[in-house]
């Protein structure tokens, strides 16, 4: 169904060389600009050029003013939306209900600026938008059919290939991913392997200390002791003896103390003040002589256990130096660094899944870019004959197109399929095919373009089509076979 609402209905100038300021309100389907040689007619042309990205010169400023600018509105319908939606948030613009604004503006010193929906933008960034909405056919301009690129997509509109397209797409972006990830993975590898020999070089040197991580303290208290052991087991003997063995020990006296002020009168509280005092020395004392016989025992060690406990201290300090966390952290440290080398190391195996995943999409979109060149190539042919059919009734007779669909170089997929197309033309009889703006004068163009428009009719998706003296030289027949098709296009 054709889309009447998407329409250029809209367009502002000001300051463009004859045009001080100058507005246009435009309706669907076919509008006609008339008037004398000078009247401004081709600035008309030269501002929508400008909001479709052309480049601009300093010389179309009006004499006297600082710069021009022009501004085109573009009602869009739902279908004419869609086609631009994409576009639109690959740029990060927003995405206006049924509007769309595009915006030039030329200095006649310095920089100018390009809007699309008021926001500044690139000039290429304008282009792109702009050529989805507008597309001008002049003696001097010939976008479309002059760009190679664009055929595709018109041969793919004529075919109805949107849906196929849109799922080659998808199935396209899934295999580019892919690769992507396993490019990644490879490239990674080398840098895999080196921190896979770290991580298993310091996970075997954790683990070989990993009984001595929560005992640190102990060790280095043990150490401590044993640098000087003679000295200190020697004097836990002592004390052992003043306290406990000797004749007259500490322990027995104090005993024989709390035991004469137990004797004492039941009503002195001092005395039993006392001899609790003596019993509680008593029990300390012999706390402390069983403390020092362990120390004793403790110390009564073979003479290597020294050279032992200091090698395990040296390492945990090493260890802590090395991995800049306290010992007691270092348990925790081992177990990430399991972690992470059990991931390392599965990479090869994700690897060969990411290889197979990669090798089962390029062949899912292998096989869906054929069916797209099998379909392209049944429609280059009808498209073909349409468009001659319409030459003729256009008073071309003897002009012959070609849609040629070719693989595209070294038969490898891109975006948009496995498939270059290119519109091939000759206007006479005995003349080679060739690239359109080749062989066809700027007056051929004019009914080319306008006959593929005819062909394709809502397929198209510009929104807006300018023919400047599509009429000119021509008259009779020929400029009433133009006009029926400029009016049937239009509808």
């Amino acid at each position: 169904m054709l889309d009447r609402k998407a329409v250029l209905d809209y367009l502002h100038i000001r300051g463009l060389a004859l045009l001080d300021d100058v507005e246009l309100e435009l309706g669907t389907g076919m509008n006609v600009l008339t008037g004398e040689t000078g009247a401004g007619k081709s600035i008309i042309v030269d501002a929508l050029g400008l909001v479709r990205g052309a480049r601009g010169r300093a010389e179309l400023v009006r004499e006297g003013a600082e710069q021009a600018e022009v501004e085109a509105q573009f009602a869009l319908g739902d279908a004419a939306m869609a086609r631009v939606e994409e576009l639109m948030r690959e740029l990060e613009l927003p995405v206006d209900e049924g509007q769309l604004l595009l915006g030039r503006a030329i200095r006649r010193a310095g920089r100018g600026k390009a809007q699309v929906q008021s926001r500044l933008v690139t000039r290429s960034a304008l282009e792109r938008v702009g050529a989805k909405l507008v597309d001008i056919c002049s003696q001097h301009e010939h976008h479309s059919l002059t760009d190679v690129a664009s055929h595709l997509d018109l041969l793919d509109e004529y075919a109805g290939l949107r849906e196929g397209r849109a799922a080659y797409a998808a199935s396209y972006r899934r295999w580019q991913d892919a690769c992507m990830a396993l490019r990644d993975v490879r490239d990674a590898a080398g840098e895999r392997l080196r921190r896979i020999d770290y991580l298993r070089f310091q996970v075997d040197e954790l683990r070989e200390h990993e009984e001595d991580f929560e005992e640190g303290d102990a060790l280095r208290e043990r150490l401590i002791l044993l640098r000087d052991a003679h000295r200190w087991a020697s004097f836990a003997s002592e004390a052992h003896h003043v306290l406990y063995e000797a004749d007259d020990a500490l322990s027995a006296r104090l005993s024989s103390l709390a035991e004469r002020a137990r004797r004492g009168p039941d009503s002195s509280s001092s005395l039993a003040e006392i001899g609790e005092q003596l019993e509680s020395a008593v029990i300390a004392c012999e706390e402390a002589a069983r403390a020092a016989a362990r120390l004793a025992d403790e110390l009564d060690v073979e003479p290597e256990e020294l050279d032992t406990v200091a090698e395990r201290v040296h390492d945990l300090d090493r260890l802590e130096r090395k991995h800049g966390i306290p010992a007691n952290e270092l348990g925790r440290h081992l177990a990430s660094m399991v972690e992470e080398l059990g991931e390392l190391e599965g990479a090869d195996e994700r690897e060969g899944e990411l290889a197979a995943a990669e090798k089962a999409l390029a062949k899912e979109t292998q096989a869906a870019a054929l069916e797209l060149r099998a379909q392209r190539k049944a429609a280059a042919e009808r498209l073909a004959r349409e468009i001659e059919a319409e030459l003729e009734a256009l008073h071309i007779p003897d002009a012959r197109l070609e849609v040629a669909v070719r693989p595209r170089p070294e038969g490898e997929l891109g975006p948009r399929g496995a498939d270059e197309v290119e519109f091939l033309f000759s206007a006479n009889p005995g003349e080679p095919m060739a690239a359109l703006n080749q062989v066809a004068s700027g007056g051929e163009l004019s009914r080319v373009l306008l006959a593929v428009k005819g062909v394709l009719a809502t397929g198209d998706p510009v929104v807006t089509y300018v023919f400047d003296e599509v009429d000119a030289g021509v008259g009779g027949a020929v400029a009433e076979a133009i006009g029926r098709r400029l009016a049937r296009t239009a509808r």
